[in-house]
């Protein structure tokens, strides 16, 4: 016969496990708020110095080495171009968010791209790397010096858990590595790596250092600097001072992140570049904003962010309480012309005059730099 546990021991397991359980909670709540945190920081990082550092690049001394470069951390070190794909990215030395948010990454843990071995750069998902899983073997990227380029080959992809051990491609390499799926807008736990290998090694000419002029064979520089300054202005919402004081960000607002999508006609080397990021980021403050409003029957806030759209009877007093769909984004652009985006979700309100479960579908135009509401359709799901 099996002995009956004593109340007191039971009581002991009991606790046991709760302590378990709410430590395991803890870090789930941390690691999420932390991955907002990055992301916040991602999209919202200040990107128009890039432009001077590029700048910077061409005018260092032609006479240089590889091997007499040492970046520093945050320190803009070359260019990565890959043709195929219209990326003419600035890369800087390490990978953390201030980084990752308005350049392509070089983990310090690895060789420069040229050294004996294999190079490894990173970049956030939906920004330069978006569209590397569209490379195919034989497709060229350049990595460009302030002396010399080197020229790699592209050999393979491959889709790996995130913390595998870096792939250790024979000869002098390059392995280019973000999120996988690349238009995740939440954490994945799968990377995905693109390998190639050095096929030559061709000098930089000499040529003025005149702060924007082009090296001769230096491929689109001054383009790339001319449109990172363009691409890099920053998005807004026409927000109330007293609005923005409640926190319209990832950071003070529940809501899980789907994927970005691109639609219309935008330029490739635009879509991969941190501006749709930038855009996104407006998007969600007005999307936030708006959700603020109607819970606290702010008419005149909602006019500032929506003009001419009438208040959904069903956010009005209402709380979102439950995500029943990711939130997804699409961005509508004409070449480098972002022209509006698309929210979708489906949500759970409390309070209101109609709680229940309903999916949302915001519009929000792009007039220049500002970001305005047009349209807020909530249906019952």
């Amino acid at each position: 016969n099996r002995r009956q546990q004593p109340a007191g021991q039971r009581a002991a397991v009991i606790r046991g496990i709760r302590v378990v359980l709410g430590v395991a909670l803890l870090w789930g709540v941390l690691g999420a708020i932390g991955y907002r945190l990055g992301w916040e920081s991602h999209a919202g990082h200040g990107r128009s110095s890039l432009v001077g550092s590029a700048r910077a690049i061409l005018a260092r001394d032609r006479s240089c080495s590889e091997s007499q470069l040492a970046p520093s951390t945050g320190q803009l070190a070359g260019l990565l171009v890959i043709p195929a794909l219209g990326i003419d990215a600035p890369v800087e030395q390490g990978t953390s968010n201030a980084v990752l948010a308005v350049a392509v990454g070089h983990f310090e843990a690895t060789p420069w791209p040229g050294a004996s071995g294999t190079s490894a750069l990173l970049a956030h998902d939906v920004s330069y790397f978006t569209n590397i899983d569209k490379l195919v073997p034989g497709d060229t990227i350049r990595f460009e010096w302030p002396c010399v380029t080197d020229v790699f080959q592209v050999s393979r992809h491959a889709v790996v858990k995130a913390g595998s051990p870096l792939p250790q491609v024979p000869g002098t390499s390059l392995v280019l590595d973000t999120c996988w799926p690349t238009n995740a807008l939440w954490y994945t736990p799968d990377r995905y790596l693109v390998e190639a290998t050095e096929t030559s090694i061709a000098p930089r000419s000499a040529t003025s250092s005149t702060p924007g002029a082009a090296p001769s064979g230096s491929g689109s520089l001054p383009g790339q600097a001319a449109e990172v300054g363009q691409w890099a202005t920053s998005f807004t919402t026409p927000a109330p001072p007293a609005l923005v004081a409640q926190g319209l960000g990832l950071t003070t607002n529940e809501a899980p992140m789907g994927t970005m999508a691109m639609a219309g006609s935008p330029s490739m080397a635009w879509e991969q570049s941190p501006a749709p990021l930038a855009i996104e980021k407006a998007a969600l403050e007005a999307y936030f904003g708006g959700l603020h409003s109607a819970r606290q029957g702010e008419a005149a806030w909602w006019s500032a962010l929506a003009p001419g759209v009438a208040m959904p009877a069903p956010l009005q007093g209402a709380m979102v309480t439950s995500h029943y769909a990711p939130l997804n984004v699409t961005i509508t652009a004409q070449g480098a012309t972002p022209q509006a985006v698309q929210l979708d979700t489906v949500v759970g309100l409390s309070g209101g005059s109609a709680p229940g479960r309903y999916a949302e579908q915001v519009t929000e135009a792009v007039h220049g730099s500002t970001l305005v509401i047009t349209s807020w359709e909530v249906h019952h799901a």
